[in-house]
């Protein structure tokens, strides 16, 4: 079987989907005999180039000139990207034969191209829907692109779902994320403690509250230090997640960044902020936390928030965002509140006072929800049944 990956953006940029698509086809690609290709765009990565990621053959084409014409309103550099991206695509999807499958993630140009490509070819799609705003349709120039009815749409939000069925679509799969379960489980106490000391400043006897996510505008870890001030000595705060060092967002996060440290030496935390901008092992992070905040706004889903419940941890965020209220029990797994300090510094220290067997009870349902091999199980189902009908 012959599988055509189609992404907006894809390792070594950084992206939820990118991570885990490998991981996904190393999981079933031998059940399946898949052999798997990746096409994809870029943002921070530009450059036109054909690589290997983690033993997959990947070919990037990304236009990223328009979006520097910053003389031009940002709608109309947004469109001529999305119609270069488009033609690049178009045209490098020609070199692709026999293709049995195109998995499409994200929404860009190059995945609207890929559509396209795969409905006047006849080969099915799986389209997953993995952004807060993202349906089955996207823009090719002035017109209109969605997959052909027989496509399976995978979405991790329920309106999105519900957006694919309201469009006829009758394989619509909602799901979460899949959590590798042998790496995002609780921890023995002297596994955390041992982690805490090795990647972190602090001690035994704090309150340690993590936030794992790209150091970006959009994740809102700023918001955390008004909370943090709020609470006690013992209550200290990671932040952990790469930052952009190119492309077109670089003088935007460049500046969060430099805010968020202004702001912690604002409010005198330097020795309760613990900074690690670069990439982390997320499980390793949650293991020797206490809580979980996720204070992001438009998330497609927020994959940490799962795998923050599968280790036992409690998870605050933001009300605000749909996704995390139909995942987040309030007073059962954690709490969801609006972006007001007081709100959280409550929310907080109810959390903390949540007892083992209850945070390892949630644990355990979160990872019978979510387990990779659960998930995993069902994307071979569904691709056997999309292309071997």
């Amino acid at each position: 079987m012959k599988i055509l990956v189609v992404a907006s953006k894809f390792p070594p940029e950084y992206s939820g989907p990118g991570v885990r698509i490998p991981r996904l086809y190393k999981a079933i690609g031998p059940e399946l005999d898949a052999d798997v290709q990746v096409l994809c765009g870029g943002t921070e990565y530009t450059k036109w180039e054909d690589y290997e990621h983690e033993g997959f053959p990947v070919r990037r084409r990304a236009v990223p000139f328009f979006r520097h014409l910053t003389f031009l309103p940002p709608k109309i550099r947004e469109f001529l990207t999305q119609c270069a991206e488009s033609l690049a695509g178009l045209l490098a999807l020609r070199a692709y034969k026999d293709i049995d499958m195109v998995h499409i993630l994200g929404c860009s140009g190059l995945t609207a191209a890929a559509i396209f490509w795969a409905n006047r070819k006849g080969v099915p799609v799986f389209q997953e829907l993995v952004t807060a705003k993202a349906r089955p349709f996207q823009r090719l120039g002035f017109w209109t692109v969605r997959p052909h009815a027989r496509s399976v749409i995978m979405a991790l939000r329920e309106d999105a779902a519900r957006a694919a069925e309201d469009m006829g679509y009758a394989r619509v799969w909602k799901r979460p994320n899949p959590i590798d379960t042998d790496s995002f489980c609780v921890p023995e106490l002297r596994e955390k403690i041992e982690l805490r000391r090795r990647l972190t400043p602090f001690g035994e006897e704090d309150v340690v509250l993590t936030t794992v996510a790209k150091l970006m505008p959009q994740k809102n870890q700023i918001f955390l230090l008004d909370v943090l001030v709020r609470l006690s000595e013992k209550y200290k705060l990671v932040v952990a997640g790469p930052k952009v060092t190119q492309g077109p967002f670089l003088a935007r996060d460049t500046a969060y960044f430099d805010a968020l440290a202004g702001r912690i030496e604002e409010l005198d935390l330097t020795s309760r902020v613990h900074i690690v901008a670069d990439y982390v092992n997320a499980a390793d992070y949650m293991r020797f936390s206490d809580i979980y905040a996720m204070p992001a706004w438009d998330e497609g889903f927020g994959t940490p928030m799962i795998e923050a419940l599968a280790c036992g941890l409690p998870v605050i965020a933001n009300e605000e965002e749909p996704v995390f209220g139909e995942w987040i029990r309030n007073g059962d797994n954690g709490f969801v509140c609006c972006l007001v300090p007081e709100l959280w510094e409550e929310s907080i220290r109810k959390a903390v006072a949540f007892p083992p067997e209850q945070r390892r009870e949630e644990a355990e349902k979160m990872a019978l929800i979510a387990g990779d091999k659960t998930i995993y199980d069902r994307y071979v189902s569904l691709i056997k049944e999309l292309v071997l009908r």
